[in-house]
This record gives C-alpha cells, structure tokens and sequence, in this order.
C-alpha cells in the first residue's frame, strides 16, 4: 500500500532545495542509506530543475513509502530514493506526515522573496552573459562566412580576366540546365573564340596577349545583363556566357560583343531545347561556333536547330 508522506509544490529554486532536506529527513527517520539516497536524489533534482523551466504553474511533487521503497513522483512518472531495511511502523509514518507537513507549511515569505530576488538577479545576468557570447559567435561565424565566400571566389575566378574559370561554368551551365529543366525557364549558351590570337601573342607577345584577354573579358562584363548572364573564360582565347534568354536576346549579347572587340572574335549560339542533355547543349552550341569560323569569322552563328525552329515559327 502505497502512503503519501508530503506534497510540495516547486515554484523557485529554493523549493528543490527543501525537498531535498525532506526527503532526507524520511530518509534519516527510516533509518535508510543516507548515501545511497543522496545519489538517487542528484540526478531526479537535475530533473526537477528542467520541470520547473518547463512550467510556468511549478511542479507538483509528491514524496510516497510503499513497503521498503521510499519514492518521489512528479509529471506522471516515479523514481525511488532508497530502499528501505525494514517497513516503518504506523506511529514512525503518522509523526513524520506530521512533522513534513509542518515544516513545508512554515515558509518565510520575506526569506523566499529575498532568495527570489537573487534568483532573478542571476538569471539577469546568465542571459547578459549569453546574449554576449551568442553575438560574439555570431561574429566569428559571419567572419568564417565571409572567409568561406572569399576563398571559394578566388578558387572559382579566372586569375587574368576576373571572371569565372572552367570550373566555375561547368557548375553554373549545370545549374543553370537543370533549374530550366525544373521550371521551364530558357538557356542560351554562347561560345566564344578570339581570332587569330596565336598571331597576336606570336607577333606582339605574351604581356599585349594578357591586355588583350583583359579586354576580351572587360567586353563580355559591359556586354551581358549583370546578375544574370555568367561570363566565363575556359581557358586560353575561349570564352563562353551562360545566357538565362532565347535566341533573340543571346545574339544582342554577341552582337555587343562583336562591336566591342572589332569583330575579331568568333560566337556560337545554341539555346537549350527540351531534348537536349548538357553534352548535346555544348556539342550545338560548339557546331555553331565552328560554323562561324568557317563563314570567315568575326561573326556569330546560331546553332541549326534554332534557325530551323524559326524558319517553322
């Protein structure tokens, strides 16, 4: 039969700090394991310190004998202090309910509004002290951030031009293709050679060839719509933008381009259709790029399936 020694309510800190002394009371008046007890009682007040964040109404807590094994309950649940040598007597219970209910009647409320007082005062100061060391995290990740965000735009740019390296496009046509496969909207790639440029770096040398690639990228940057369409250098005298346009527009870009260098690039277009894969994309826009050439350069070409798609439209 299980007997209810003491109901205490924990509304403050010092609350957990009296059950503990009661418990051990019930513990000392059964003559229980004094040690045993104390290390039961660790972790179920580290518990009751969790409830009571969790409770705006406090927790209720009940202290209960049943035969040999002196328990605490709250919130449903039960874990035992100790276990007792032998069963307390009917006269041993009655004086302790007695004495229990006495005591835990008998608080000073100008003592608890004092320890109160100090409760709120600390916790003050914990949430200062963590409002502090969560800003300065904050910092250092925002630092961390922006080192991550340099460090993965210098291994992304071109070293000579400032713009995206081959790496860089790869991943941005592949995006780019698939964010258009997802939501329907249109790619055009452009693939650029600059004419002759073996001739120019063999015949006015390699530092006029860096000036001349500079330049080269200063055209595609003044040429495409910033913060949509990616200019890229591949490598050597190849470049390419990655267009989010149709035709139309991706030869506005090419024309301005064009115009900027004295047409003394070669461009070929290709806007991605809904059979094309990346390769297939490329392979197009890399036919129109050859077409170019072979019409005498300085000029653009549109890949075939685009002009057919045209002539039908």
């Amino acid at each position: 039969m299980t007997t209810s020694l003491l109901t205490l309510s924990l509304l403050v800190e010092p609350d957990r700090m009296r059950l503990s002394r009661f418990v051990l009371q019930a513990v000392d008046t059964f003559k229980g394991d004094q040690f045993v007890a104390t290390a039961a009682l660790v972790p179920m007040l580290e518990s009751l310190r969790h409830a009571m964040f969790r409770s705006d109404g406090g927790v209720e807590v009940t202290l209960t004998i049943d035969k040999l094994h002196l328990s605490l309950g709250w919130e449903g649940e039960r874990s035992e202090v100790v276990k007792l040598t032998h069963e307390p007597l009917s006269d041993e219970l009655h004086s302790l309910i007695d004495y229990l209910r006495m005591a835990s009647e008998s608080a000073d409320p100008e003592l608890l509004m004092r320890r109160n007082q100090k409760i709120s005062d600390e916790l003050e100061s914990y949430m200062q002290v963590a409002a502090d060391q969560m800003k300065e995290m904050e910092a250092v990740l925002e630092k961390k951030k922006e080192e991550l965000q340099a460090s993965i735009k210098q291994a992304e740019t071109d070293a000579l031009t400032g713009l995206l390296n081959r790496g860089a496009y790869d991943d941005r046509l592949r995006e780019a293709f698939l964010r258009g496969q997802r939501q329907g909207e249109v790619v055009s790639l452009l693939l650029l050679d600059l004419d002759f440029f073996k001739q120019i770096n063999d015949t006015h040398g390699h530092q006029y060839g860096d000036e001349y690639l500079k330049r080269m990228a200063d055209v595609m940057r003044a040429s495409v719509r910033e913060h949509v369409d990616i200019p890229c250098r591949m490598g050597g005298d190849e470049f390419a933008v990655v267009a989010l346009c149709g035709t139309e527009i991706a030869e506005r870009i090419a024309t301005k381009i064009l115009d900027g260098m004295q047409s003394k690039v070669s461009i070929g277009i290709a806007e991605c259709l809904a059979t094309d894969t990346i390769d297939t994309l490329v392979g197009r826009a890399d036919e129109a790029l050859y077409e170019a050439k072979r019409r005498g350069r300085g000029q653009f070409a549109v890949a075939a399936e685009q002009l057919s798609a045209a002539a039908d439209g």
